[in-house]
């Protein structure tokens, strides 16, 4: 097998919006769970004579917030909305409406962005069954293309990750489907190969893996690639060819004579920080950059880090948000939406448990009871009183490690697995009111003064 040719990898991400209807139509844009042909009218079946309304203004809201904080340029003047003309089953009507760029310029993840703009979804087409169905038409589509500056799947998921924490951090994607990806790979300066409709970053990843080995055989045998689009079997992880490539002529663009052209500037939306900044700033704090991912990828996690944050520091709030709160959230299967109502009981025990007031095991108790939906005020200030102080943890310290002489004297000659039934034993004589690792902490201290093994 040949050494693999240099490439150049341009994206083309589509990205479902969170939106109620459809771009030029009142029908619902859920689709996914709908009977076959049941959320359709006709305008977005494409029908002779109905007339499109004007653009969905929210999807337009949304682009203009992702190209914020992608930091592109926004275009001057009204936007055209044009026709895109292709013949295939899934678009009856025989052209898709498409805007011309909103925006360009920007950058994610060390990759230039060359534009974005927003159209329609075509129908799905079953070709082995010949069926149509057309509740995805029409669908809201915001499309946001790349310079050809990726080199290999690596880079293709870095930067697919950064993009779904942009997505997730806004909240303004589908969370079912939040995006699908065409992906163009040119290898050896020869002719670029277009993938499309990829659904996963998983499927990029393998569809630039294959091209590349595909293209990079073809060029070592002296065979020519051809301009051509293919499709991604996600089974096998190859792609097939669909048909030769289309120049952009062969689409036959102009604008469509239904729709105005729409004034960008008097849309609404709302400007928040880059996630990309506060990432930079959770990281420089202490925090871990996965937790901090964790807690960028939703609203409601952010807001809770940033209270616990104002109490204790960037390293424990990251790291008590993304992993027990997270945590306690995903056994119990729920959504972030119940947190702004525990709020105040999860910075209580957050602020304890940093404080060294509560112990892990404690602080995991309370928050059951709270995410249960029971009152904790009063276990709380039990838990929290009468906690032993540090004079007290080393004193039952001494006191253990003279009754477990032989425990320590395994520690102390190589045997680590020890301090567990030590920091136990601690924990019994101190009734629990104390951190296991301040506890460990005291152990390591007071074994490591003594140097010759017992």
């Amino acid at each position: 097998m040949p050494d693999a040719l240099p490439a150049k990898i341009g994206l083309e991400l589509h990205i479902y919006p969170r939106t109620e209807c459809k771009m030029f139509c009142s029908c619902s844009s859920s689709f996914l769970d709908a009977e076959p042909n049941t959320v359709v009218c006709p305008v977005c079946t494409g029908q002779p004579g109905a007339k499109p309304l004007s653009p969905n203004s929210a999807v337009i809201a949304v682009l203009l917030q992702l190209a914020d904080v992608f930091g592109m340029e926004r275009l001057r003047g009204p936007v055209r909305i044009l026709r895109k003309h292709y013949f295939y089953p899934d678009l009856p009507c025989n052209y898709q409406r498409t805007s011309e760029p909103v925006a360009s310029g920007g950058s994610l993840s060390g990759c230039r962005l060359r534009e974005i703009h927003f159209e329609e979804d075509p129908g799905q087409y079953d070709l082995p069954k010949g069926k149509v169905d057309f509740n995805r038409s029409g669908v809201p589509l915001i499309e946001l293309v790349t310079e050809p500056d990726i080199r290999d799947s690596r880079q293709a998921k870095s930067f697919l990750s950064d993009l779904l924490l942009v997505l997730q951090y806004l909240g303004c994607a589908r969370e079912e489907m939040p995006f699908k990806v065409d992906t163009n790979i040119s290898v050896g300066g020869r002719e670029r190969v277009e993938v499309k409709n990829i659904n996963s970053a998983s499927g990029v990843v393998q569809a630039i893996e294959y091209e590349i080995e595909r293209q990079s055989e073809l060029i070592v045998r002296g065979e020519a690639v051809d301009r051509e689009t293919r499709h991604f079997d996600a089974i096998s992880g190859t792609t097939v060819s669909l048909r030769f490539k289309e120049n952009l002529e062969d689409y036959r663009y102009f604008p469509d004579p239904d729709l105005p052209p729409v004034d960008i500037s008097a849309v609404a939306f709302e400007k928040v920080p880059s996630p990309f900044g506060i990432l930079e700033r959770m990281t420089a704090g202490g925090a871990r950059e996965p937790d901090a991912r964790t807690v960028l990828a939703d609203r409601n996690l952010l807001r809770l880090f940033e209270r616990v944050e104002l109490s204790t520091d960037t390293r424990f709030a990251s790291t008590f948000v993304a992993r027990d709160i997270k945590g306690e959230l995903n056994y119990r299967r729920m959504d972030s939406s119940s947190l702004p109502s525990i709020s105040e009981g999860i910075v209580s025990i957050a602020v304890n448990y940093a404080g060294s007031r509560l112990s892990n095991q404690n602080a995991s108790l309370l928050l059951r009871k709270l995410f249960d939906g029971q009152p904790i005020g009063g276990l709380l200030e039990e838990l929290t009183s009468n906690w032993h102080s540090s004079e007290e943890i080393v004193r039952a310290a001494a006191d253990v490690m003279r009754e477990n002489a032989d425990a320590v004297k395994r520690y102390i000659n190589g045997n680590r697995e020890v301090m567990n039934f030590l920091v136990g034993q601690c924990m019994k004589r101190l009734g629990g009111k104390a951190r296991p690792g301040d506890i460990a902490n005291v152990l390591m201290k007071e074994m490591g003064r003594m140097r010759k093994p017992l």
